[in-house]
């Protein structure tokens, strides 16, 4: 059981990142309990004053931490601490724009984060003259760079052929792929479900191919995985597990595809859903 006494021994070793996983793992029983409210509450004036005094980068790993605690609602951070926090990592992040951006979009108000925000943000997009201004508006953000950075939906070749697979075989309905969790589950009919790690990765997950019901509101009805070798670490595998349960949990199954022959393509995935289908 978690003590007060713990979090202020982590406190006065000024172990912050392995206080904050403790306060991650056991969020509930801090929101709950005053007296290791007010010890959280002492950790984080007392991480602040060293943010202060210390050189930032020693306290990377803890901010990251910190950030993802309170925009995760595991811990609220006073407004103060958490523009302190958004700054600092704006400030460390200088040499990557785009993870700077990120989080200056936070507190866009702070003079560093508008700064960063003005420099390497998207301009304000620019109204289009049309033939529908009476009914509709249109605006176009202009680019930052004549780079195009963009790039193909699909990973391979084997994902191309297996959506269009899909596709084919579930024609009177609509399939997307790369489809976040959060858009096809109810995360507060199931937060009191999931684990902490589950609750992690239901904003990060993704379901590689589903179908949905246009003629039902759009909701979803099939859900697919097509797995590779890249699915065999040990990492990979425990992010599977995390999607399965969480789509279980939901009433729902997802159906892991996986070639045994490396020349099976689009034809063989066309047959094998057709007797799902069936």
């Amino acid at each position: 059981m978690l003590s007060q006494e713990t979090l202020y021994q982590l406190v006065y070793d000024k172990q912050w990142a392995a206080l904050l996983d403790v306060v991650h793992r056991h969020h509930e029983a801090v929101a709950a309990d005053a007296l290791l409210g007010r010890a959280v509450e002492t950790f984080v004036a007392s991480f602040f004053e060293h943010l202060a005094s210390d050189r930032p980068d020693d306290h990377a790993d803890a901010l990251e931490k910190l950030f993802l605690l309170h925009t995760g609602g595991f811990y609220t951070l006073p407004e103060a601490h958490f523009e302190h926090a958004i700054e600092t990592l704006v400030t460390l992040h200088a040499d990557r724009p785009e993870a700077a951006v990120g989080y200056a979009r936070f507190c866009p108000e702070n003079e560093r984060c508008a700064a960063v925000l003005q420099k390497h943000a998207p301009a304000e997009p620019e109204p289009v003259s049309h033939t529908q201004e009476t009914v509709l508006d249109l605006a176009v953000s202009p680019p930052l760079s004549e780079t195009d950075a963009t790039i193909s939906l699909f990973k391979s070749q084997q994902e191309a052929d297996f959506f269009l697979a899909v596709r084919e075989v579930y024609a009177t309905y609509f399939v997307y792929p790369n489809v976040a969790l959060s858009c096809l589950i109810d995360y507060d009919a199931l937060k009191d479900h999931l684990t902490g790690a589950e609750r992690q990765y239901f904003f990060r997950g993704i379901v590689d191919c589903v179908v949905f019901d246009q003629h039902d509101g759009y909701r979803p009805l099939f859900f697919f995985e097509l797995d590779s070798a890249l699915h065999d670490t040990d990492a990979q595998r425990a992010k599977d597990r995390l999607k399965e349960r969480i789509l279980a949990l939901a009433g729902q199954r997802l159906h892991r595809i996986r070639k045994r022959d490396a020349t099976a393509g689009r034809t063989e995935f066309v047959a094998l859903l057709k007797e799902l289908a069936e």
